[in-house]
C-alpha cells in the first residue's frame, strides 16, 4: 500500500468518525431539546423518562442532572432533587440558577430537620443563596429567598432585618413588583400589617397583569381572616384573565381556611382539579384535595373528608397538612 494511499484511507476513517462524533453529538443534542420541551409541556413523567436515558447514555451533563433536580422537586422528592443538584453544581459550580434551585430545595427539608441538623442546613441555604446572588447580580429569585430568610431566621443562624431590606432594595432596582412583594414579607414577618397591604397593592399596581400581587394580598386576607376582602383580590384578578385556573385554586384555599362561601370555594376546586394548568404538580393537585377536605370537614361531612385526605397523600406522600388532617379524624 503506498504512502498516498494510507494517508487517503487515514482521512476517510478521519472523516467518517468526525460525521459520527457529529451525529452522536446532533442525536444528544435533540434528545436533550425534545426532553427539556416535554417538561416545559408539563408532560414530567415522560420528560423523566428522557433525563434518565440521557443520564445514563452520558452522566457528565449538568444540565440533565438539574432537570432531574426540578422534576424531583416538583415530585416533593427533595432529598433526591438536592442530590440532582449537588451533581450539576459539581459539573457546573459557577451557575448562579443551579445554586438558587439547591438553596431551595434545602428550604423544604430544613422544616423536617432533626433539632441538630436543621441549623447546619438552614446555614446551607442561606450560602447556596448568596453565592448564587454573588455569581449573578439579577438572580431575583435568589434574592427573594434572601430576604425571606434573613427576615424569618434567628440572628444566631444569620437572620438580619437590615440585609432583608437591603435584599428588598435590590429586588425593587431589578423588578419593582417583585421588589414590592419582598417589602411585604418584611413586614408581615415585623406583624404590621397596614405596611405589608400597602406593598401588595403597590405590587398590584406595578404589574397589575401579574397574579403574583393578587394572590399574595388574598393569602394575607386569609391568614387575617378577611375573606370578603380575600375574595374580592381574586375577583378582581380574575375579570382581568378569565382563564387562568390557577385562581379557582386560591378561591377553594380562602373558603377551605375561612369557611366563608364554601360551595363557591368547592365548586372552584373541583374546576381546579378537572383542568390543571400544567404547571401543577403533585404537591398542588394534593393541596387541592387537603383544601376540599377541609370544605367537607366544615360541612359536618367527615366520611368524605378523610377521603379528600387519602386522596392527598396517595399523590403527595409528604404532604404534612394532609397527614394531620386525617390524623385528627381518627
Amino acid at each position: 500500500m503506498t504512502y498516498s494511499t494510507k494517508r487517503t484511507l487515514a482521512c476517510l476513517v478521519g472523516l467518517q468518525c468526525a460525521a459520527a462524533m457529529g451525529l452522536a453529538f446532533s442525536v444528544s443534542a435533540q434528545s436533550m431539546g425534545h426532553a427539556t420541551q416535554l417538561y416545559d409541556g408539563g408532560k414530567v413523567i415522560e420528560a423523566k423518562k428522557e433525563f434518565l436515558a440521557l443520564q445514563k447514555a452520558d452522566d457528565r451533563s449538568a444540565a440533565v442532572a438539574y432537570y432531574l433536580g426540578r422534576i424531583a422537586t416538583s415530585e416533593s422528592n427533595f432529598d433526591e432533587a438536592i442530590r440532582h443538584f449537588e451533581r450539576a453544581l459539581d459539573l457546573e459550580d459557577g451557575n448562579a440558577l443551579y445554586h438558587f434551585s439547591l438553596g431551595s430545595a434545602l428550604q423544604q427539608v430544613t422544616p423536617r430537620a432533626s433539632m441538630i441538623k436543621m441549623p447546619f442546613l438552614a446555614r446551607r441555604m442561606r450560602k447556596e443563596w448568596e453565592r448564587a446572588v454573588e455569581l449573578d447580580p439579577n438572580q431575583v429569585d435568589a434574592r427573594i429567598g434572601l430576604v425571606q430568610f434573613y427576615a424569618m431566621a434567628p440572628g444566631v443562624l444569620g437572620g438580619n432585618m437590615d440585609k432583608a431590606h437591603q435584599q428588598a432594595e435590590e429586588i425593587s432596582k431589578r423588578n419593582a413588583m417583585r421588589g414590592a412583594i419582598a417589602r411585604a414579607t418584611i413586614e408581615g414577618q415585623q406583624k404590621n400589617a397596614v405596611a405589608e397591604q400597602a406593598s401588595y397593592l403597590q405590587a398590584i399596581a406595578a404589574e397589575p397583569d401579574s397574579s403574583a400581587g393578587y394572590f399574595a394580598l388574598s393569602n394575607m386576607y386569609t391568614r387575617d381572616g378577611k375573606a370578603a376582602a380575600a375574595f374580592a383580590t381574586l375577583d378582581q384578578y380574575s375579570q382581568r384573565h378569565p382563564d387562568n385556573h390557577w385562581t379557582m385554586y386560591y378561591v377553594g384555599r380562602v373558603a377551605g381556611a375561612t369557611g366563608q362561601d364554601i360551595d363557591q370555594g368547592e365548586s372552584a376546586l373541583k374546576q381546579f382539579l378537572a383542568t390543571p394548568p400544567s404547571d401543577a404538580y403533585a404537591p398542588t393537585i394534593a393541596g387541592a384535595h387537603y383544601w376540599l377536605g377541609q370544605i367537607a370537614e366544615k360541612r359536618g361531612v367527615k366520611d368524605a373528608a378523610r377521603e379528600h385526605y387519602r386522596t392527598a397523600l396517595k399523590i403527595d406522600p409528604k404532604s404534612q397538612l394532609s397527614k394531620k388532617a386525617l390524623e385528627a379524624q381518627k
